[in-house]
């Protein structure tokens, strides 16, 4: 096994500890603003149906991201999530995926592409680390570019190929073409391991969310209808 092979298994199971730590993948369209997530943090998506290539049940990140990279930004993480789930907002990730399902679908006339933008994104699971304190934007920098450039394929051998009905085989962006990836920066760097220290740290600081009422989208004028909520 080469050593890039041996850094991405690493990786996987630093997630994997992050998935019992937090409870499990989320999903956007599940999630609210009023969950306690992490002031500042690193998000990593999966995609359904994409497998890694060692197992036919764990699923591959398709998706790095993070926010205020900046040591005077005021972003938060749930403000950047959001960006992703909503319509008409901020996100280069739905711009790509937008931009795939519109090749894919261009002979359907009567496809209703803003919602199926939304539906798409919104049920990709997801994880999250907590990366905050002082430095944290240089950490949040480091974990991200770093795992981006581990995990692509765009200038090194394969590993967890995605599969051939990978939407980002329909995207007209070469990098996610070739990085089989969400992400077009850092696509084509080099990676230091060393990162995987400071993921582990981050994922051993990260604790699970607040669980919501079953009717947590319920409309607000209902609340007199069905009482005050507990």
């Amino acid at each position: 096994m080469s050593d890039r092979a041996c850094h991405i298994e690493h990786f996987y199971e630093l997630l994997k500890q992050l998935e019992n730590r937090v409870g499990g993948k989320r999903q956007l369209s599940t999630c609210n603003w009023n969950m306690g997530w992490p002031n500042r943090g690193v998000y990593f998506f999966f995609e359904n149906g994409e497998y890694r290539s060692t197992s036919d049940s764990e699923l591959r990140v398709v998706r790095v991201g993070t926010h205020a990279v900046n040591a005077n930004s005021k972003s938060r993480l749930w403000n950047r999530l959001y960006e992703h789930k909503q319509d008409g907002g901020r996100s280069v990730f739905r711009n790509h995926v937008n931009a795939a399902l519109k090749s894919r679908s261009e002979r359907n006339q009567d496809h209703n592409h803003s919602r199926c933008i939304s539906n798409y994104v919104g049920d990709m699971p997801f994880l999250w680390i907590n990366v905050d304190g002082k430095d944290g934007h240089l950490k949040r920098r480091k974990i991200e570019s770093n795992a981006i450039a581990l995990l692509s394929h765009r200038t090194r051998g394969v590993v967890d190929k995605p599969s051939k009905r990978w939407l980002g085989h329909s995207s007209d962006n070469a990098s996610i073409k070739r990085s089989g990836l969400w992400n077009v920066q850092h696509t084509k760097s080099k990676y230091d391991p060393r990162f995987l220290d400071l993921l582990k740290n981050c994922v051993n600081e990260t604790g699970k969310l607040t669980e919501l009422d079953s009717d947590w989208d319920s409309p607000a004028c209902l609340s007199d209808i069905n009482g005050p909520r507990s």
